[in-house]
């Protein structure tokens, strides 16, 4: 089954897209400035920072019997207004009806109209608790591997990074198969 196609848009309603070199660039720029006054960015540390925070709050002994608690530090970080700016981006996005989605990923199991927003809500928490589960594995997430890792021209920074899109290819590669299926 091939993807759905797409109803042509009337012109009044096309709009010119951001220049993404543009955006490119400023995003290396400040990604640049940020490793520069503060340290190499990164948010899969900001949960357990989270966590450390509320343990502290019910049992400050606790916490500070945590070693890794503690060498983690405190939650209002860089880090932690980047993961809330991740989140009130996405809820931003989710209500911005600049486009529709593509047919592609309209019909697909998570998105179809009989799938309750709880359900939605728990296949995406499942899957963010799944992707935190192994960026803590990994020592590190994509922002902290790839964008910090790569500006910092680290091997493991483009040893993940191939990792992560060869991955990520094979996967819609598959997924587009068994949907043909």
């Amino acid at each position: 089954m091939s993807p759905l196609p797409q109803a042509p848009r009337p012109e009044s309603s096309v709009r010119e897209g951001p220049n993404w070199a543009i955006l490119g660039a400023l995003f290396g720029l400040l990604g640049a400035i940020s490793i520069w006054l503060w340290a190499p960015i990164g948010v899969s540390t900001t949960y357990p920072r989270f966590i450390g925070t509320c343990l502290n709050l019910v049992s400050p002994k606790s916490a500070q019997a945590n070693p890794m608690l503690v060498q983690i530090g405190p939650f209002l970080t860089p880090e932690s207004f980047l993961v809330l700016g991740l989140y009130l981006g996405g809820l931003l996005a989710s209500r911005w009806k600049h486009s529709p989605v593509p047919g592609s990923f309209a019909d697909g199991p998570v998105h179809t109209s009989e799938t309750t927003w709880t359900t939605r809500a728990w296949h995406a928490f499942l899957g963010g608790f799944l992707i935190l589960f192994g960026a803590r594995m990994a020592g590190g997430c994509t922002s902290g591997h790839i964008i910090s890792g790569i500006m910092q021209l680290s091997i493991s920074g483009f040893v993940f990074a191939i990792g992560v899109f060869t991955t990520g290819i094979l996967t819609a590669k598959a997924m587009a198969r068994r949907r043909q299926a």
